[in-house]
């Protein structure tokens, strides 16, 4: 492996307890363990040399025309073991009421999207891993 480095092998780990969680047939718990977390998706960050978080920015056609976001939270989707380049999807951060947020402290849930592009992992050098509570629909009720 070229370079193996440890953000490497935390994506490959991090992609192998994903496939448990979305469904892998090759696991007999993976769908019991989806079914109670009620995620197939382990969101994460990736900062570069300079101690800061990459970000993207993800364009969607819509039906009254192109929507855009930024992002620093992503979805590992494929890695190459042999040449560390990863194909990941951005995930959309929302605030309480579903808007887009451009501040991480602002967000309060992460929604998965198709948009997707290919890293080359060696270029990173950290990743961390969010809570996946950042997926799930928040749902306030009321006292009454």
């Amino acid at each position: 492996m070229r370079g193996k480095n440890c953000v490497c092998s935390a994506l490959l780990e991090l992609k192998s307890q994903q496939d448990q969680l979305g469904g892998c047939p090759t696991s007999c718990f993976s769908s019991l363990l989806a079914k109670l977390i009620k995620v197939d998706t382990l969101p994460f960050m990736l900062f570069t040399e300079s101690n800061g978080p990459l970000e993207l920015v993800g364009f969607e056609r819509k039906s009254n025309g192109i929507s855009h976001f930024k992002t620093s939270f992503f979805r590992i989707e494929d890695i190459d073991e042999e040449t560390c380049c990863a194909k990941i999807s951005l995930l959309r951060p929302l605030d309480f009421q579903g808007c887009i947020v451009d501040s991480i402290c602002d967000v309060a849930r992460l929604e998965r999207t198709r948009i997707c592009t290919e890293i080359d992992v060696n270029c990173f050098c950290a990743v961390q891993c969010l809570d996946v509570d950042l997926l799930r629909s928040i749902v306030i009720e009321p006292k009454w």
